[in-house]
């Protein structure tokens, strides 16, 4: 059985923007598939806006349905965690402050709920937000990613 992989990380605030972009593993370039970096941010969000929104509405225990595509409030809905494909896992994160970690790995990682959380936990609260020149909206610096490598690997998630 091959090892779990990290394919690649985004993090977005809560209007969509791309705070972090980080890959390891990826198996097809962006060329290959959206284009652009920017465009792959984008089908990135919209992947997991519209599978998020989908949920909500599908939601058996909502107690008043949301209209497919219709706004929804920070964590109201059913939640989304991870779906998987023939070749990935793609898992999510919404904290309650309306950031967005996305995590895409192969297919034998299981959940990735709790290194998610800690991820928000200890890296980005910890490394970025309590960092003297930290700005919330502005990009995360290689401080981060550096921290971010150091994380994934004492998981077990970037490989030998």
């Amino acid at each position: 059985m091959p090892s779990p992989l990290a394919y690649n990380l985004y993090i977005y605030d809560r209007s969509g923007t791309c705070l972090h972009y980080q890959e390891w593993h990826r198996p097809k370039s962006v060329r290959q598939g959206a284009g652009s970096a920017a465009d792959d941010q984008k089908q990135m969000f919209g992947l997991f806006w519209t599978l998020s929104n989908f949920c909500a509405t599908l939601n058996p225990k909502g107690a008043s349905k949301l209209q497919l595509g219709q706004p929804r409030k920070i964590g109201q809905g059913c939640g989304f965690s991870s779906f998987t494909a023939s070749t990935y896992k793609m898992h999510f994160l919404e904290t309650p402050s309306g950031l967005k970690f996305v995590l895409n790995t192969s297919c034998e990682v299981g959940s990735c709920r709790k290194l998610l959380q800690a991820l928000y936990d200890e890296l980005y609260v910890e490394v970025a937000v309590k960092h003297p020149s930290y700005a919330p909206g502005e990009l995360l610096g290689d401080a981060f990613g550096a921290a971010v490598n150091r994380f994934l690997s004492s998981q077990g998630l970037l490989g030998a």
